[in-house]
């Protein structure tokens, strides 16, 4: 996928990519027709082909190899375009008729006109299998733990900023935060609010707020107040961080 590779190193990747496909359509017109055709009419021309094939490509930021069967880096000549032996060319006409459903049953009969429609990037945002950024995260922390977590969200920031393929802003961590809260991971709260409002800055009264309750909920007493105390100096009619201060002034919890 292109999003394990440097930013530097991306346009030749999808170069590579671009090119392979033009031979897999040349290769295909040369011996007169596209193979085993089962989603596109069999009189789609090349240059269409080509141009929906690098949509694909672009989209789920995979290489030719995630769909045809051969090796990567082989031969054109050594691939076979035409087999249906790999599970994902089985899932990719699926979710093409998915998405033809879509726009033509349903968001081509609403009451007005429009002209969105959906598209494999439309979800995908360049990644094979997609998922939210704070949906990683937790899936992280369920079958390993905060710290790797946050290793995992730095890395990818240094990585795939600007890529499209994740959210990095403070919606996503403020989700899982509230999630990490109602489920009573207190520790995990704290440390993701953390990296949140170091990364995003300056935070938003939300994640100030977010910030405080979950220092106040892991027993960090002096933290939620400075926390509810800055929350103050910038809007000195917060009744809720005047609350939550003067009750951590008292010792009540």
């Amino acid at each position: 996928m292109f999003q394990g590779f440097p930013g530097k190193n991306r346009f030749a990747v999808r170069l590579v990519a671009v090119l392979f496909l033009t031979a897999m359509a040349a290769q295909a017109q040369e011996a007169g027709q596209f193979k085993n055709l089962k989603y596109f009419p069999k009189t789609i021309s090349r240059d269409e082909l080509i141009g929906t094939m690098r949509g694909f490509s672009f989209s789920l930021g995979v290489r030719c190899t995630y769909c045809h069967v051969g090796k990567e880096g082989a031969p054109f000549k050594d691939m076979d375009f035409a087999s249906d032996e790999k599970e994902t060319k089985t899932t990719a006409r699926a979710m093409l008729r998915m998405t033809d459903a879509i726009n033509q049953q349903y968001i081509g009969k609403l009451g007005h006109k429009t002209d969105s429609q959906v598209t494999c990037v439309t979800c995908h945002h360049r990644l094979s299998k997609p998922i939210t950024m704070n949906a990683l995260l937790a899936r992280t922390i369920e079958e390993k733990d905060v710290a790797a977590a946050i290793a995992l969200y730095r890395d990818l920031r240094q990585r795939a900023l600007g890529g499209g393929q994740y959210d990095f802003g403070e919606t996503p961590l403020n989700q899982l935060t509230e999630s990490l809260l109602k489920e009573k991971k207190t520790k995990e709260a704290a440390a993701i609010m953390e990296l949140n409002v170091e990364v995003n800055t300056p935070p938003s009264m939300w994640s100030y707020n977010l910030l405080a309750m979950a220092h106040k909920a892991n027993h960090e007493t002096e933290k939620a107040k400075a926390d509810f105390q800055k929350i103050l100096e910038l809007n000195p009619q917060d009744a809720f961080a005047k609350k939550q201060l003067e009750e951590l002034n008292s010792g009540k919890q």
